[in-house]
């Protein structure tokens, strides 16, 4: 389960990797984050019982960038088929702001996703992950809450391909 989490640090952060270099050289410190946790459901259109699950994310440099490890705590059934077993799902993304005003920030976000084992919904553990979300500021704490529309998919590389859709809330610190 950590093993996808790792990778994709060890691909970020590596010394002299890419990644970190280019994340260095056009962002703030991958310390300077901002720690967000919470929870949400899958959704599915077509009969597929929803899946509650939670999610803990590291975002910097001005939200541009995010680690995600996200865990769906029951399966997903469609007519009493079992289509996933709860597994985890860790992504690493980069976010683009759309908007910012006083009601908070809307951003979209492309990214990669590793999945610990492949179902019946998607086929591939490395996916591609995209999410389009709201945050908003919460000036009594100093926090901000962020609502989520977020998919992971391997776009068709490799059979079955149905995706993963969910929508999360979370509490920044």
């Amino acid at each position: 389960m950590w093993l996808g989490f790792g990778l994709i640090i060890a691909i970020v952060d590596s010394p002299g990797s890419w990644a970190a270099s280019r994340l260095q050289n056009e962002s703030g410190s991958l310390e300077d984050g901002q720690f967000s946790f919470g929870g949400g459901s899958s959704y599915q259109y077509d009969g597929t019982k929803t899946a509650p699950l939670a999610l803990a994310t590291w975002t910097w440099d001005d939200d541009r960038y995010e680690l995600a490890a996200i865990k769906f705590l029951d399966a997903q059934i469609k007519r009493n088929t079992l289509l996933a077993n709860p597994n985890w799902v860790f992504q690493v993304q980069r976010r683009w702001s759309l908007t910012h005003s006083r009601f908070g920030r809307l951003f979209i976000g492309g990214g990669a996703a590793y999945k610990t084992e492949t179902d019946a919904i998607n086929g591939s553990r490395l996916n591609f992950a995209e999410e389009l979300l709201w945050r908003l500021p919460w000036k009594a704490t100093g926090g901000q809450f962020e609502i989520a529309i977020r998919h992971v998919s391997n776009a068709g590389i490799k059979r079955p391909n149905k995706g993963q859709d969910f929508v999360t809330l979370v509490y920044g610190f």
